[in-house]
């Protein structure tokens, strides 16, 4: 049979084998927010107050009790479909609270992107890099759709941050995965995003410099250190970590 699969990072989905409930079935805004809130704690019974800050934050309706309660209904009702067949799917009500319910075997896009991220931490500490450049790739592809996008909640932005975050290190144990493997071309272009993506984290250029003198190109180095200079001068007002200072000295004197 085939497994729940649930998406939250991107455009919420949920789906069964064929059977798929899409975004505009789990209610507008405030139903995304209760919806993604719920799988982000499934492994807990939330208090239907903390469930209120998180749909309504400061702007909480008079009656956001019975409120909450027709949004639930309302995802309920959204899911229904795939609940039918797979009954373990259920926003369960206690006694002012509410659980998320799901099968034991259930993919959850979030937490595979936190699991593949730490599959390739630990394949790139036990130098097997094919495995590091798989399970980073997969991480990387669920990352980089985001959260909720359009949505400025307090909470919903501080979840953005570990997700661009862990994309940018997807992306870095790519690049290295590549550079070990012998594929400078591959890893050089990965490189490159990783310093259009934030040009003034330093591991970007480093891994830049050290692809393009594995493919014998030390000018093209050189102007990425001056290039680097440069980025953390004007928009840090910072030099190069002695880190830096070292790759570049290595891969210019080879």
């Amino acid at each position: 049979m085939d497994a729940l699969r649930i998406q939250i990072c991107g455009t919420l989905a949920i789906t069964l084998g064929e059977l798929v409930v899409t975004e505009a079935q789990l209610g507008g805004r405030q139903g995304r927010r209760l919806w993604t809130y719920l799988v982000l704690n499934r492994a807990r019974a939330i208090g239907r107050d903390e469930l209120a800050g998180a749909v309504w934050g400061e702007e909480q309706p008079e009656a956001w009790d019975s409120a909450l309660s027709a949004l639930a209904s309302r995802i309920r009702s959204g899911l229904r479909q795939i609940a039918t067949v797979e009954p373990a799917l259920d926003i369960e009500r206690g006694i002012g609270r509410y659980a998320l319910a799901t099968p034991a075997v259930v993919f959850v896009d979030h937490e595979r992107a936190r699991a593949a991220l730490h599959r390739a931490e630990l394949a790139f500490r036990q130098l097997d890099m094919s495995r590091t450049w798989t399970e980073a790739r997969v991480a990387l592809q669920i990352s980089v759709r985001g959260f909720l996008p359009g949505d400025d909640s307090p909470w919903v932005v501080g979840q953005r941050r570990p997700l661009a975050d862990g994309a940018y290190r997807a992306l870095e144990l790519i690049a290295e995965a590549d550079l070990r493997r012998n594929r400078p071309d591959d890893a050089g272009a990965e490189a490159r995003q990783l310093v259009e993506l934030d040009p003034v984290r330093e591991s970007g250029y480093r891994t830049l410099m050290r692809a393009l003198a594995a493919r014998g190109d030390r000018a093209e180095a050189a102007r990425v250190m001056e290039q680097c200079r440069a980025a953390l001068r004007r928009l840090a007002a910072l030099a190069p970590s002695p880190e830096t200072e070292r790759v570049y000295h290595e891969v210019t004197r080879a």
